[in-house]
């Protein structure tokens, strides 16, 4: 929070922005677990296939309607650094996994809700944080050991995967079939290296066009430009381009 220390006479003096605020030990704690947790109430009525959309409005009067953790976390104005901490904590979610950033975020609040009680009862915050790395460390054992593997050359296992993904989305009414096309696509972009499966997103574009049914939605094998054509005698489809 301070903007300059300065040394007289060997006593620090802290120069700060005026309207800056300093808070220390636990009352600091107590900021930042309060900050958390009304992030992850805030999410918490998104999650799950009963989950609520949100309707943002930003600065400009534009409207998003989600229920993505990620996106609604985007376009939220947040200036408390533990709250920006949780938003990071989604972003990373979303980058590395893809989905899971509404439930990473409200578990995150619910174990900061908790450590507070156990705070009160005079715990070291350090002993909470070994506490929770224990769990952790257990929680991965047990999910390794219940994991099942999967073929990635069957279909209909992975189909099975994505619609369990696509059950609290907004076009959850058309997981079944979105999920195979999902598969389809990644049938044809994924590249095997060994015995490892590398797939590529980048491969995989998502073209919008409003106007028409979820189940208009096609997969298209070959590349689709969506550009107005410049003169009317140039093909609108060409086969076997180069």
């Amino acid at each position: 929070m301070s903007s300059g220390t300065q040394q007289k006479g060997g006593v620090p003096v802290m120069v700060l922005k005026e309207g800056s605020q300093r808070t220390t030990g636990a009352d600091a704690r107590r900021s930042n677990i309060m900050a958390a947790k009304v992030i992850a109430e805030i999410l918490s009525t998104s999650l799950g296939p009963r989950g609520m959309d949100k309707m943002l409005i930003d600065a400009f009067g534009d409207v998003t309607i989600t229920g993505d953790g990620a996106a609604i976390l985007k376009e939220m104005e947040v200036q408390h650094p533990a709250a920006k901490l949780l938003i990071e904590v989604a972003k990373a979610q979303d980058a590395e996994v893809g989905d899971g950033t509404t439930t990473a975020v409200v578990l995150a609040g619910r174990l900061l809700e908790l450590s507070e009680e156990l705070l009160d009862e005079g715990i070291h915050p350090t002993i909470i944080i070994d506490g929770y790395k224990k769990a952790m460390d257990y929680a991965i054992q047990v999910a390794n050991e219940i994991a099942q593997p999967i073929n990635a050359e069957d279909k209909n296992q992975l189909a099975l995967v994505a619609m369990n993904s696509l059950s609290s989305k907004i076009v959850a009414e058309a997981r079944d079939y979105l999920a195979k096309i999902a598969v389809d696509a990644s049938a044809i972009a994924v590249e095997k290296v060994g015995d490892k499966y590398n797939l590529d997103l980048d491969w995989i574009k998502i073209e919008k066009k409003k106007g028409q049914s979820l189940f208009e939605t096609q997969l298209v094998q070959g590349i689709v430009l969506d550009k107005e054509v410049v003169h009317p005698g140039m093909p609108k489809r060409v086969v076997n381009a180069r």
